[in-house]
């Protein structure tokens, strides 16, 4: 009898302490243990479990998991390091996550969820039902001194050659079980601004000693991003800032390490007043720590030049889609085309021609191959200043309509000729170096001359379309400037003796397809006598090139061709806006689009489509090949409207369709 009133006592009184700290009744008769590896946790006031089936601990935990914590009336802030965490009472979002469930910090001990201050913190949390036992393990002691090595990988992501995992190998006997995404800090420098930014982990798996970080694919886009059309500034403008990417924005370095950026100078970055920007950096400047180790306390794959640290725990990043089995530049390989910049004068002098070659791992030379011609925009195009700052490999770094042709059978040349910091054209002709180019291709490879493809995006587009009237048997002028270049006199031509090959596709994105004065009547007769197949891209608000089709049209009867022939050979397609705004790209971002969501097979099924908040391209409705489809044509278009033009869908992808024999 006695005892028996011992245990009623003792449960009324457990019943007495949980009523007066403000916590459930459910707890009572059901007690919960917590262990923190392997070993029980004495708390300060029982643990128990609340009405969303989540358990709540008393906030004094804290320092038993490492963490300080200060608590004021309604809040609680857990603080390691520099990470910090804050619960208000009854609110269910803490530390940017949503919670099931809320704190409650109502009575004389202030309660948490478990859950979510481990998962913030990367402790990993474990549930025994039968024994009704909480078990936490992780890395609340982990340092960056626990790292025997660190490698890096890098592939083509949408906004060009970026990270996508980290591997993280630790010392023989360092506990790794219990790592989440929630114990790394992940940092580079931001395409925007050079200012450091962290670098979303998407997942993290264990194998042994070994932690891979497997790196977000998802938007830039910062929260100044607004759904706007090209050309209209009202509302503010579509912005992007993506970190683990090589291709720099509006800054750069110089070669003493020094940093360009912005309009005047500060503590860390020198008055950007060349205008020069879209770098290829020499390597990643990732920083990695543990969450809540300072950030002087960071493993950095760079040092403060931006030159990779051969000291350090970063092994040298594997970039897929370069070097053996992938690109490889014209210097690694051997390729001297001597540039019509060797003796320059209003340019800085360079020797050579810079680019990069891919070759199919089983080229024998039996037989032909097809040969695929990348050149690029403006500024993502070679440019060099007096003192050797260059941005060399911007080209093929910045999206993947170079890398994306490895592994289709054809020989690929990325030409990185000059752009803005490109002369007048009297010192400097871009197109004798990207012919010459080509030309050293057809000599030392077994070539099918009828399948030699090049691809434009913006400025190059202008240059592909003089490279295919000149090689038509057209004059043609050097000079580049976008603002006359169908202006200027044509004292050129190319010798057809020598230069006895012609261009057979033409893949035209975000630009003119001879548009704007490039390509005369006589120039598009030229042209069609070649047989030149073409596919052009636009997008809603950029470049219209409708009427420029419709003469090419005409000029392909005049020369012969059949309308059937014409239907087949000469494609246009248009982007809706609301393919770029999920990315924080401009409707001048066609390439990107292009290449990342319609190569490797898929077809695009028209406007009526959209990208979800996964990046995922998601069609409201769809356009059967052979059928039409109309753009809104909404904000302003450059070359006139698009409204009522019927686009056709067609049921090839653009990279096999451009690869075929005719």
């Amino acid at each position: 009898m006695r005892a028996v009133t011992k245990r009623i006592l003792a449960l009324v009184l457990t019943l007495a302490m949980i009523l007066s700290l403000g916590l459930t009744v459910q707890a009572v008769g059901s007690p919960v243990s917590i262990e923190l590896n392997g070993t029980a946790m004495e708390l300060t006031a029982p643990a128990y479990i609340d009405g969303q089936n989540r358990t709540q601990v008393p906030v004094t935990i804290g320092p038993q998991l490492g963490l300080t914590y200060q608590q004021k009336e309604g809040e609680v802030t857990f603080v390691k390091g520099e990470a910090s965490l804050t619960f208000r009472d009854g609110e269910k979002q803490a530390g940017g996550m949503t919670m099931d469930t809320a704190a409650d910090l109502s009575g004389s001990v202030g309660y948490v969820p478990l859950v979510y201050l481990a998962r913030f913190f990367g402790i990993q949390v474990a549930w025994d039902g039968v024994s009704r036992t909480v078990s936490l393990t992780g890395s609340a002691g982990l340092t960056v001194a626990d790292i025997s090595s660190i490698q890096a990988y890098t592939d083509m992501t949408f906004y060009g050659q970026g990270l996508v995992s980290v591997e993280i190998t630790y010392r023989p006997g360092v506990d790794v079980s219990g790592v989440t995404a929630q114990s790394y800090i992940l940092e580079d420098r931001g395409t925007l601004s050079p200012d450091f930014g962290r670098i979303e982990i998407a997942g993290v798996s264990v194998q042994g000693q070994t932690v891979t970080l497997s790196i977000a694919e998802n938007t830039g886009a910062t929260s100044n991003n607004k759904m706007i059309y090209t050309g209209d500034q009202k509302e503010g403008s579509r912005e992007r800032n993506a970190f683990g990417i090589y291709c720099t924005g509006a800054w750069y370095r110089d070669v003493n390490g020094v940093i360009y950026y912005g309009k005047e100078d500060t503590a860390e970055y020198r008055a950007n007043t060349t205008g020069m920007g879209y770098q290829a950096r020499p390597c990643l400047e990732l920083r990695l720590r543990h969450t809540g180790e300072a950030e002087s306390a960071s493993a950095c794959l760079a040092n403060e030049k931006g030159q990779y640290n051969a000291g350090g725990l970063w092994k040298q990043t594997i970039d897929a889609n370069f070097g053996e089995g992938g690109f490889q530049t014209f210097e690694e390989l051997g390729i001297q085309v001597e540039s019509t910049a060797k003796n320059a004068k209003d340019v800085v002098p360079d020797q050579y021609v810079r680019g990069y070659l891919y070759v199919p791992e089983d080229y024998t030379g039996d037989e032909e191959v097809p040969l695929v011609v990348t050149i690029s925009g403006n500024g993502t195009s070679f440019w060099i200043l007096e003192d050797g700052t260059n941005n060399f490999g911007t080209n093929i770094m910045y999206d993947a309509a170079t890398t994306s042709w490895i592994g289709k059978g054809a020989i690929v040349v990325g030409i990185h000729d000059r752009s803005i910091m490109g002369g007048n054209g009297e010192d400097y002709d871009y197109l004798l170096d990207d012919v010459n180019v080509i030309k050293y291709l057809l000599e030392h490879y077994n070539i099918d001359r009828d399948r030699i493809i090049i691809h434009g995006n913006s400025r190059s587009t202008m240059a592909a379309s003089t490279i295919i009237q000149a090689l038509a048997g057209q004059p043609y002028s050097a000079g580049q400037d976008a603002a006359d270049w169908g202006d200027r006199p044509r004292t050129k031509t190319l010798d057809k003796s020598v230069y006895d090959f012609e261009i057979g596709v033409f893949l035209c994105n975000n630009g003119l397809y001879g548009g704007q004065g490039l390509w005369t009547y006589e120039d598009r007769l030229a042209v069609a006598k070649t047989g030149l197949r073409a596919w052009i891209f636009d997008a809603e608000q950029d470049f219209n090139n409708i009427d420029y089709v419709e003469e090419q049209i005409k000029a392909f009867k005049e020369a012969g061709y059949s309308d059937q022939w014409i239907a087949e050979n000469l494609r246009l397609t248009c982007f809706p806006s609301e393919l770029f705004y999920y990315w924080g790209e401009s409707d001048h971002s066609t390439t990107r689009i292009n290449y990342w969501y319609f190569g490797d097979g898929e077809i695009y099924y028209g406007s009526d489509c959209h990208i979800d908040e996964n990046g995922q391209l998601v069609y409201d409705s769809k356009v059967m090949p052979g059928g039409t489809y109309t753009v809104e044509a909404r904000g302003a278009s450059r070359s006139g409207t698009k409204a009522g033009h019927a686009y056709t869908v067609y049921g090839e992808n653009f990279q096999e369709w451009a690869l075929e024999t005719t």
